[in-house]
């Protein structure tokens, strides 16, 4: 889980917010699944589920020019699949992220996250989290959960964290409800920011992540 972490730091680079959204519905706000689903293609973030084709959502070009920009952060790693951003398209999310591989023309989506920006209020942020993990528990009753809160080592002050609740699906694909705070002049060197993000992994992705090339 560790090395997942590691790789998924990535993702915690969000520009500034426009405007806090305010607190939804659950079921608008976040995703739509049927009752008690089993399996993550059902599952949908802004309307987009994992095995669309982001194609019908970007231009290859635009595709390919995101992967190129954001393939140095993943420089540890093999070039099996690439980073793809969307920004202030939702009126949701702040911020929705995919993870496809390059070399498929269909650019197949493998991963979806959503982000929601709780800068400097991160209590807010732990009450929401606790919310959705209660109603995932019983839509996704049949995977097994795993909840932990991690350190980031890149920190070396040991402020930075992640709470995070993994539900496992018998495939080994995942959804990931996770709340990431930072330290505060991390957060002004990167412009990073306090943030709640749900996410919806094929076990390929995940296995991607943990394989680090030398």
């Amino acid at each position: 889980m560790k090395n997942i972490l590691s790789g998924w730091k990535n993702f915690l680079n969000i520009k500034l917010m426009k405007k806090l959204l305010g607190i939804l519905v659950l079921t608008l706000l976040f995703i739509s699944a049927p009752s008690y689903a089993d399996d993550i293609r059902d599952f949908e973030i802004e309307g987009m589920s994992i095995g669309d084709s982001l194609l019908d959502y970007l231009s290859k070009e635009e595709i390919i020019t995101e992967i190129e920009h954001n393939k140095p952060t993943y420089n540890y790693l093999t070039e099996d699949f690439g980073q793809v951003y969307l920004y202030d398209k939702f009126e949701t999310y702040y911020a929705v992220s995919f993870f496809v591989k390059p070399s498929d023309k269909n650019y197949t989506i493998y991963h979806i996250r959503g982000v929601i920006k709780y800068d400097d209020n991160i209590k807010q942020c732990y009450a929401k989290q606790k919310e959705i993990v209660e109603e995932f528990s019983v839509l996704y009753k049949n995977t097994r959960k795993v909840e932990d809160t991690a350190v980031f080592p890149w920190d070396p002050t040991g402020k930075s964290t992640t709470r995070y609740t993994e539900f496992i699906f018998d495939s080994g694909d995942i959804i990931m409800v996770s709340c990431y705070k930072y330290e505060k002049s991390l957060k002004i060197k990167n412009n990073w920011a306090d943030n709640l993000s749900i996410a919806i992994s094929k076990k390929e992705v995940s296995d991607w992540m943990e394989n680090h090339i030398n």
